[in-house]
């Protein structure tokens, strides 16, 4: 799911400022298409100044833009074909006409984990909790019924299904199961490269909750 960010008045009104700066260095703007993804744009090599192309997909910008590496472009932004350069011989880049966000000092959130993350990367979790389960054998007495008990037992392929026995089977094991939060709604993780995983921010056996200015983070604020 894609990350959200959101756009003020005052960054409003820099990307139309920013639309008539473009269209006025190059003179003119030719709409050439529709492209799914910013690898599916057309090499520069070829292209002309003004030309202008639709990516359909969130994505991020590469060293072909003037923006630089790593700028977050949202959905159906359009790119123009700019030349840089200050010569007769052309530097073509792609400039995003909008809209574009820098979000490099931002707290991100969504309802699934960056891909490709670094280590010390934060992300506030907004998915479904998500558990772990731990399966333990027990010891019938013999008078229990399995299936009201909320036993479980081996499907024969390395999990655990519900039993459907009303009384205890000699020489079936049955199992409890102990459920561990794994990924909780609204905690904040750090990437560590080292675990090679997401870690929760907590505070002993307990989650750090997020904060006033974390908060504030995610808008920029």
């Amino acid at each position: 799911m894609a990350q959200h960010e959101y756009l003020n008045e005052v960054g409003a009104q820099h990307m139309i400022d920013r639309i008539k700066e473009l269209i006025a260095d190059v003179g003119h703007v030719v709409q050439k298409g529709v492209v799914q993804n910013v690898a599916a744009l057309p090499a520069l090599a070829g292209l002309k100044d003004g030309w202008m192309y639709t990516i359909q997909e969130e994505g991020q910008t590469t060293a072909d833009f003037i923006e630089g590496a790593g700028q977050r472009i949202a959905p159906n932004s359009e790119v123009l074909v700019v030349d840089t350069s200050a010569t007769s011989t052309p530097v073509l880049k792609w400039a995003v006409i909008g809209p574009i966000f820098d979000v490099s000092d931002r707290l991100q959130f969504g309802a699934s984990f960056p891909v490709s993350p670094t280590n010390g990367q934060t992300f506030l979790y907004m998915g479904e909790t998500t558990y772990t389960y731990t399966y333990d054998a027990v010891t019938p007495e013999g008078t229990e019924n399995p299936q009201e008990e909320g036993w479980y037992v081996s499907d024969g392929s390395g999990g655990y299904v519900l039993t459907s026995d009303t009384e205890v089977q000699s020489g079936t094991i049955y199992y409890t199961r102990t459920a561990t939060e794994q990924y909780v709604k609204g905690v904040i993780y750090v990437y560590s490269t080292t675990a090679s995983a997401w870690e929760p921010q907590s505070s002993g056996d307990s989650f750090v909750p997020i904060t006033n200015a974390e908060i504030d983070a995610m808008f920029g604020l």
